[in-house]
């Protein structure tokens, strides 16, 4: 593994209330730059989430894809390059200014790379919540997210 895209999840804080939200730390490191910084305080699941569809809009065979970070003007532009061996061109932006995209850091891993830093971090994500009260629908959606990645095959195989 190239380590050029690594998801991290830390200072998970589980629920306290019903309403079953979810807080922690949930960052990029591409390219050896923390988008949107190192511990950026967000929705881990809903972040991992959204990276995850972008993985599989990329894997489905579509060219391009974004994932979305829920606190503040940051999103991930993912482009499919490389035939031979499947690999995802990764742009981390800010659109603080709608008329002015900034890239923040660019990069490019293999697809199998993407699926697996974003495994991790959805395991280790689900290793906080899963006997928290009041995070059952996380516990579930983080569970079927690594189900997602784990039944994933080899990027470009019929079972992607």
């Amino acid at each position: 593994m190239n380590d050029v895209a690594v998801w991290h999840v830390a200072n998970v804080r589980a629920p306290t209330t019903v309403d079953g939200t979810i807080t922690g730390a949930v960052w990029l490191t591409l390219h050896g730059i923390d988008f949107p910084e190192a511990g950026w305080t967000d929705l881990p699941l809903s972040v991992l989430s959204s990276a995850v569809t972008a993985y599989e809009t990329i894997c489905g065979g579509e060219p391009e894809a974004f994932s979305y970070v829920f606190d503040g003007p940051y999103f991930l532009y993912y482009r499919r390059t490389g035939a031979r061996e499947p690999t995802v061109y990764i742009e981390a932006n800010c659109d603080r200014d709608e008329d002015v995209v900034v890239s923040i850091s660019t990069g490019e891993a293999p697809l199998e790379e993407l699926r697996g830093t974003l495994l991790k971090a959805i395991e280790a994500l689900y290793a906080e919540i899963k006997a928290e009260p009041y995070a059952d629908g996380s516990v579930r959606v983080a569970a079927e997210l690594i189900a997602t990645l784990s039944r994933a095959g080899p990027v470009g195989s019929a079972e992607t």
